[in-house]
């Protein structure tokens, strides 16, 4: 924690978002209660009554203010920590704690909130690799892809390192439908792997995408099948995400693309991890095939 003992405090302020699990908190939004404590020196501002040399309250409640306005979440976790975040360009450690009072239980409570506390020091995470595999077969399909690959490369935290022919692939999961294109890319990435399937599922959403039937017609479907390298790994099992991808070894449109950028690469199966190039020749009776270089 910083040494400063000096604290700048923003509490109760109150914005309208749309943040939650489910869709009608999504659609009807409710208030969000937000307290913001910045641990930072005054000093300086005190010996020269300037504003320039302090936090501008104001400004901070505006920008927090949009951080809750302009962004749709699932969880009060990642607003909180979304934040935290940007708060930690004005201190060196802040504390932030978002209430929902508004929250759907179905019990009397007086509140529900998240506190999240971050420095500085604490924030850098290492880089990684991550593999991810894009597919759509609505509208103009290959240049959804491309815009998707494009939107992922412009995060901050996010570094496209390669990208996978095209390819053309059999639908999956037995729903009539067209044949998709899909390709792969591995990228480099600080995200934890619950901001960096949001960031995945955030683009989805821009280019269109809904949920109304598995394994049915996308827009756009990015997937998160591992973070980490042969060795190195992340497992990691939640309701929303489960790393690594659990079927991908049975699916010759996740494998082939993963195979043109790392064919080295080693997946796991029911019976340990294997090459992933083994896994696919195994699979060699679903329709798969590359139509256009990266």
């Amino acid at each position: 924690m910083s040494a400063h003992r000096d604290r700048i405090e923003l509490r109760g302020l109150r914005v309208r978002g749309n943040h939650g699990v489910f869709d009608f908190e999504k659609r009807e939004g409710q208030d969000f209660v937000i307290d913001v404590t910045l641990h930072t020196s005054v000093s300086r501002a005190a010996a020269t009554d300037d504003i320039a040399d302090t936090v501008h309250y104001g400004e901070l409640a505006e920008d927090v203010a949009h951080i809750v306005e302009d962004n749709t979440f699932d969880l009060i976790e990642t607003l909180a920590s979304r934040i935290a975040e940007h708060c930690l360009d004005l201190a060196e450690h802040v504390e932030v704690v978002v209430h929902k009072p508004g929250a759907p239980i179905q019990r009397f409570f007086n509140d529900v909130s998240v506190t999240v506390v971050r420095s500085r020091d604490s924030t850098v995470i290492a880089e990684t690799e991550a593999y991810l595999n894009l597919g759509a077969n609505l509208g103009d399909a290959a240049d959804t892809l491309d815009q998707a690959v494009a939107a992922l490369g412009r995060h901050p935290r996010i570094t496209v390192l390669r990208r996978s022919s095209l390819y053309r692939t059999a639908p999956w999961g037995g729903v009539e439908q067209g044949d998709f294109l899909n390709l792969g890319l591995i990228v480099s990435t600080s995200l934890p792997a619950p901001e960096l399937l949001s960031v995945a599922q955030g683009i989805e959403v821009a280019c269109g995408r809904t949920r109304e039937l598995r394994w049915g017609p996308r827009t756009l479907d990015i997937d998160l099948i591992r973070l980490g390298t042969n060795h190195a790994e992340l497992v990691f099992d939640t309701e929303a995400l489960t790393l690594p991808h659990p079927r991908a070894h049975e699916r010759a449109f996740v494998l082939a693309p993963w195979v043109e950028l790392d064919g080295g690469a080693e997946i796991l199966t029911p019976t340990g991890p294997r090459p992933i190039t083994a896994v696919l020749t195994e699979l060699g009776d679903q329709e798969i095939t590359r139509i256009q270089a990266p």
